[in-house]
C-alpha cells in the first residue's frame, strides 16, 4: 500500500527520509534522490514508487532498498 508523507514546518525530504527509515517497524530502508525522483502525480515515478514524501506540494519517489 502507499503510503504519503507530508512535509511540515521546517522538514525537508532529506529529513523525512530519514525518519521514515527510523520509523519503519519491518527494518526496511528506504533511499530517494532529491533529483531524480522528484516526480509528479501519475506519471511512472509516482505510481512505482513505495512511499511518496510530499514537500510544499511537490512530490518525491520513495523506493525501498531491495537485497541482492
Amino acid at each position: 500500500m502507499l503510503s504519503f508523507y507530508l512535509c511540515r514546518g521546517d522538514e525537508t525530504v532529506s529529513s523525512m527520509l530519514d525518519r521514515i527509515n527510523a520509523e519503519d517497524t519491518d527494518g526496511i530502508t528506504y533511499v530517494c534522490d532529491e533529483v531524480e525522483d522528484h516526480c509528479f502525480i501519475n506519471d511512472e515515478k509516482f505510481v512505482n514508487a513505495d512511499k511518496i514524501i510530499n514537500y510544499h506540494n511537490e512530490y518525491w519517489a520513495v523506493h525501498a532498498v531491495r537485497g541482492e
